[in-house]
């Protein structure tokens, strides 16, 4: 149920204090290319859906979990009759983590789990949706308290099954060793999300995290799949993509309030990660049209 859209951005009225909203849809209707800041769970409880993402299309049986990250645009199409779950929150809950951050950056876009697979995750998953979805149609002591755990509980669980999982292992490394390089990542994720406005170089950010820049540039790579430098342009463009949803600021503005240190450099990167200037970019998610020009 879409109660705010304008253009293609859909304004999600969480309707309660807990940033975060979740019902049971039983609507025969069907829902163009959207997005929105909040992340998306759904499950169907009776019968099927169909989720669109680019041109993916994701089909969902009963008991099947879709996870949907934020500002990602996509579809959703229901059958005549059936009912699905559906969890959507703001994923500033979880900023506060001081690890959360660098794991939301790091989810792909969509995370899709199907019931027949009877995978770890998805039995990881789904006791904790379930729990969720008990708390909040109910009215027990501490229910706020305990939702917050369980969507925790849940990316803790995604992180580690999903994004840091035995691939990113060397085998020839204890579990001490490899402990110490997660955390060593991660202490210099941290580092940079709150530093990226700054002129980080990857002597800097290396030396915060205790290693040479040889051991740190090839302990990163191994961990987070990306570069340094991949990782802190993702990062800056990330926060740009954010500032172009206010219309108001222009695109000078935009490149300098997300760390790049020239308009040129700014839209380089982000035609490079996006593949498409900043300005098509806001055209696109404020009005569900692309550019004519792609000029900035």
């Amino acid at each position: 149920m879409i109660e705010i859209l304008n253009g293609m951005h859909e304004t999600i009225n969480y309707g309660n204090s807990l940033g975060l909203r979740l019902y049971h849809n039983i609507d025969y209707e069907d829902y163009p290319e959207h997005w929105h800041v909040g992340i998306e769970i759904i499950m169907p409880v009776e019968d099927t859906y169909r989720v669109g993402v680019g041109e993916q299309w994701y089909d969902l049986g009963t008991g099947d979990m879709i996870i949907i990250n934020s500002g990602v645009i996509h579809a959703l199409q229901a059958p005549p009759r059936g009912e699905r779950i559906i969890l959507q929150f703001d994923p500033a809950l979880l900023y506060n983590l001081k690890e959360m951050e660098t794991l939301l950056f790091m989810m792909p876009p969509v995370v899709f789990l199907k019931r027949q697979d009877n995978t770890e995750l998805y039995r990881f998953l789904r006791e904790r949706l379930d729990r969720i979805i008990s708390e909040y149609d109910g009215n027990s002591t501490f229910r706020e308290a305990s939702i917050y755990a369980s969507l925790i509980e849940m990316y803790v669980g995604m992180g580690r099954f999903e994004v840091y999982s035995d691939e990113h292992k060397d085998k020839h490394q204890s579990d001490t060793k490899q402990q110490e390089y997660i955390e060593a990542v991660m202490s210099a994720c941290t580092y940079i999300n709150q530093k990226y406005m700054e002129n980080l170089t990857l002597e800097e950010v290396a030396s915060v995290s205790g290693f040479s820049k040889f051991h740190f540039t090839r302990v990163f790579k191994q961990y987070m799949n990306m570069t340094f430098y991949e990782y802190l342009n993702s990062k800056r463009v990330k926060r740009a993509e954010e500032l172009l949803y206010n219309k108001e600021m222009s695109i000078t503005d935009v490149a300098m309030n997300s760390g790049f240190s020239s308009l040129s450099a700014f839209n380089r990167t982000f035609k490079a990660l996006r593949h498409c200037s900043p300005s098509d970019f806001r055209k696109k998610r404020l009005t569900g049209r692309m550019g004519g020009t792609g000029s900035d």
